[in-house]
């Protein structure tokens, strides 16, 4: 079986380090992979030697330079994952989204869940401890604002680890070469 691959947005250790006090205590992935922003969920139909060229090259193309990500507000799904919502650079990273998803090439006919970026914190295992999760989180966790200024593209091993493999550095285009002054050859 190929290792699945994803991009994720991996927080900056000073904003990580309240997050994973919650998910040590409530997330079952905490001990395979840091706490991250998941920009393209795991994938197995794209393997990882083809994925890397195929989102760097994106990532170049798509011309996008560092932007602020501001995490507030808490939220719960139906089956009990409790997260921290995107306030801002969501719309950036929707876009981004949909053109790394794009550059994978996934199989014909295959739809996505609208995105949503969060960071997940948890599950609950009913719904009473789910809500108990989400409000310990909110009473707890301060609004986190952190420049994205990379990608990382990560990949699953075979004991289910998740381990960078590429960083995808945003970087803004350089500008346009200035012109130098228009010389007329008409007297």
């Amino acid at each position: 079986m190929e290792p699945r691959v994803a991009v994720v947005v991996p927080l900056p250790a000073e904003a990580a380090g309240p997050i994973e006090e919650f998910r040590r205590i409530h997330d079952p992935l905490f001990h395979k992979i840091a706490a991250h922003l998941v920009l393209v969920p795991a994938q197995g139909w794209c393997p990882e030697d083809r994925a890397v060229p195929r989102l760097l090259e994106a990532v170049r193309a798509s011309g996008q330079g560092p932007f602020p990500v501001g995490l507030n507000g808490v939220g719960r799904t139906r089956d009990g994952v409790v997260f921290l919502r995107v306030e801002e650079g969501a719309e950036i990273l929707a876009e981004m989204n949909r053109l790394l998803l794009a550059a994978l090439g996934p199989p014909p006919g295959t739809e996505f869940p609208e995105y949503r970026p969060v960071v997940a914190l948890g599950r609950g295992p009913g719904e009473a401890e789910a809500e108990f999760l989400q409000r310990q989180v909110a009473g707890h966790l301060a609004p986190v604002r952190f420049p994205a200024e990379a990608f990382s593209v990560v990949v699953e091993d075979a004991r289910g680890l998740w381990h960078l493999r590429e960083r995808l550095p945003l970087e803004p285009p350089p500008p346009p070469a200035e012109r130098g002054p228009v010389v007329s050859s008409e007297r």
